[in-house]
């Protein structure tokens, strides 16, 4: 998919979102310029602390969650009661959103083969989903799809919403994930729902929102490194990177008791295969947890549960490929027991969230202890390379730095959806990086995406080889906020949006090519940057800043005063402003 545009329209209640006020417009890809939509395009946010950049985030999550639960064909009975959800009321209750995207199954690779989605919403209306076909500037009256779903299948604008939206934040931004947590209740209520009816169907929640938290990364490493290529994962294995050459070994444990959803005071355990009695879930997860097994090394069951060790090599990753199509399917599994270590929660703190309109959570959501969780991974250890001796050696995960965990994460989940109708919404994922990585953070992510193609072990045509990359790039949108000069400078003017707050509270969104002193922002300096879009103007730090302002240039009559001025600058070290500082001195110094 591809975003156009997404606006908050003037209304007569003055009915906003947050800091983004009515009248606010934001405007992305340009729908007729299909060159630039069939490369890596990422749309980067910047400006100050406080200038809205988050919000457009929270936003599209909260519309896109609105726009899920109502085309929804399995709805639990909770969402169903308009306490907990009501069709006309969304947390952004006023707005109009458009993008573009292509049919679920399509294998076209140009923008003919997408389909323009206008979906508005006014105060106390449902939202109304209009799609206009290529060329979408024609005269032809849009057609109205309906949010009305049926007993045996979604509602009609299902197909034209994203397969998923992700959230990403590395500063736990709680209101970007509250309507991500939504979803995630949302889906273990699905999932209760499906065990106590005994449905034989179920394979993945049917809502698309994914928050990848701490403990939801590790499934995405995981999924990656087991299904990716080496030339995908080249960039995350080089050594100047992060040099994790694979995975050594893991452990899944699976507590069975705590998947029990139909009643308390029954034996609800039933064989698979085996001679002992196993939880009355859903017929596909038990098939989908016998996978797991003839991928494991060893594996060890009993009344409690099942513990699955696997020792990695080329044989194990041959056996999950065979087992799972995708390592976004073996994620999926992965995702669905995540959802259930929540099964503990009770029904007012689920609803109490549903209601919320975007205050903070903590308080609401009980937060369970490891005896509680229904799974999770034990023993994940990494190959890693150490860079100055070359020496290879294994290492916990969880013994990774922040900034280790952000950059494989943030790269593993844009090569995992790779093939999917995505918007990833990312909100500061170099937050924890170095000025190294934060420079090479965009093209790893390019380079990486355009070698994960599904042709990638099979010999293709130059032809061909474009087309799948034009799919790949078609397919999703990348939003991320950010304050680094380093990524701003790797992403094109018409893709960096300035946020700007004026005196009034409102919010400006303006591409820097649209701005009254535009620049191009590609391959720009760190230091240009840094003046031009956050008006500051040094290269060092402001107390060291200070020393320069002392320095006295009034009354320096004789070189004897020259020299004590510039004795006063031998506490600093190299900079453009103390050179110009010196320069100016021995001016002076040759006058006198």
């Amino acid at each position: 998919m591809k975003l156009i545009s997404f606006s908050i329209p003037k209304n007569k209640l003055n009915t906003g979102f947050r800091s983004l006020k009515p009248g606010f417009e934001i405007k992305f890809h340009n729908e007729k310029d299909e060159v630039t939509m069939t490369k890596f395009s990422p749309f980067c946010f910047a400006g100050l602390n406080g200038s809205g950049k988050s919000n457009v985030l929270e936003a599209l999550a909260n519309i896109f969650y609105h726009l899920e639960v109502m085309s929804a064909r399995i709805l639990p009975d909770s969402i169903r009661n308009q306490e907990n959800f009501k069709r006309s009321v969304c947390v952004v209750d006023v707005f109009k959103l458009e993008y573009l995207i292509g049919l679920k199954d399509s294998s076209s690779d140009g923008i003919e083969s997408l389909t323009k989605v206008i979906i508005t919403k006014d105060f106390g209306n449902e939202p109304i989903m209009q799609i206009k076909p290529y060329p979408f500037d024609n005269e032809e009256k849009p057609l109205i799809v309906s949010f009305e779903s049926g007993e045996e299948k979604s509602a009609p604008s299902k197909i034209f919403l994203p397969d998923h939206i992700i959230g990403y934040s590395s500063g736990e931004n709680e209101l970007l994930s509250l309507p991500f947590i939504k979803s995630r209740f949302l889906q273990l209520d699905e999932y209760k729902e499906a065990t106590k009816a005994e449905l034989r169907e179920y394979k993945e929640p049917e809502n698309s929102l994914i928050y990848i938290d701490n403990d939801m990364s590790q499934a995405v490493l995981l999924s990656c490194l087991l299904f990716e290529s080496e030339a995908t994962l080249a960039p995350i294995r080089d050594i100047d990177n992060t040099g994790i050459l694979g995975l050594r070994r893991f452990t899944i444990y699976l507590t069975y008791q705590k998947f029990d959803f139909q009643k308390e005071s029954e034996n609800v355990f039933k064989s698979l295969e085996g001679n002992f009695n196993k939880p009355e879930i859903q017929e596909e997860l038990p098939k989908q947890i016998e996978k797991l097994k003839k991928c494991a090394s060893f594996w060890y069951e009993d009344e409690e549960g099942i513990s699955l060790d696997y020792f990695v090599n080329d044989s194990t990753k041959n056996a999950f490929k065979v087992h799972f199509e995708s390592s976004f399917e073996l994620f999926q599994l992965f995702h669905l027991f995540y959802i259930l270590n929540n099964h503990f929660i009770g029904k007012s703190n689920v609803e109490d969230v549903y209601q919320s309109k975007g205050n903070y959570t903590d308080w609401k959501i009980p937060v369970g202890g490891p005896a509680d969780d229904a799974f999770y991974f034990l023993q994940y250890y990494l190959i890693k390379q150490e860079k100055k001796s070359n020496k290879i050696f294994d290492l916990l995960l969880r013994d990774l730095s922040d900034g280790e965990h952000q950059f494989l994460h943030t790269t593993a989940i844009c090569l995992m959806l790779k093939s999917k109708r995505t918007l990833l919404l990312l909100d500061e994922p170099e937050t924890h990086f170095n000025p190294s990585w934060r420079a090479k953070f965009i093209k790893i992510l390019n380079d990486s995406i355009e070698a994960s193609q599904d042709k990638e072990e099979e010999e293709v045509s130059f032809e061909e080889s474009n087309t799948l990359k034009n799919m790949i790039h078609l397919r999703k949108d990348i939003l991320l906020t950010s304050h680094s000069p380093f990524i701003i400078s790797d992403c094109m003017p018409n893709n960096v949006v300035l946020f700007e707050r004026k005196d009034d509270g409102s919010v400006t969104a303006k591409k820097v090519s649209e701005l009254n002193n535009a620049f191009n922002t590609y391959g720009t300096s760190v230091e240009l940057i840094l003046d031009k879009l956050f008006d500051y103007r040094q290269s060092i730090g402001d107390l060291s800043h200070s020393v320069l302002n002392e320095i006295d240039f009034n009354n320096l009559d004789s070189d004897e005063k020259v020299q004590e001025q510039k004795a006063k600058l031998r506490v600093l070290g190299e900079s453009i402003e103390k050179d110009m500082v010196l320069a100016r001195l021995n001016r002076i110094s040759l006058n006198n």
